[in-house]
C-alpha cells in the first residue's frame, strides 16, 4: 500500500512523516494531543520545550504502562473465569 507523505505540527516545528492511508487520522490526532499537553504545560509556566516535552513522554508511558497492566488483570480475570467453566463443563460432559 502507498504511503503518505503529511506535515504534523509537534512543538512549533512541522515535521514531514510517511504513514498509511488509514493511520493518517490517528497520526494528526497524535501530534495535536502533543501539542494540546505542551499548551497545557506552558499554561503551567514550563517555558522550556524539552522540559515539556520530556514531562510529556514521562505522562504518556505512565499512561501506557497503567493500560498494560490494567490488561493484563483483565486477561488473568477472563483466564480463571474459562478455568471454572472448565471445571463444572468438563465433568459433566465427559459423563
Amino acid at each position: 500500500m502507498e504511503e503518505l507523505s503529511i506535515r504534523v505540527k509537534i512543538a512549533d516545528r512541522y515535521y514531514r512523516l510517511f504513514v498509511e492511508p488509514e493511520s493518517e487520522a490517528v497520526v494528526r490526532e497524535a501530534a495535536k494531543l502533543i501539542q494540546d499537553e505542551l499548551n497545557q504545560y506552558r499554561d503551567l509556566g514550563i517555558n522550556d520545550t524539552q522540559e515539556a516535552l520530556a514531562r510529556i513522554a514521562f505522562d504518556c508511558l505512565i499512561t501506557k504502562l497503567r493500560g498494560e497492566r490494567q490488561m493484563q488483570r483483565l486477561q488473568q480475570m477472563v483466564f480463571d473465569k474459562i478455568t471454572q467453566l472448565d471445571q463444572v463443563v468438563t465433568p459433566a460432559i465427559t459423563t
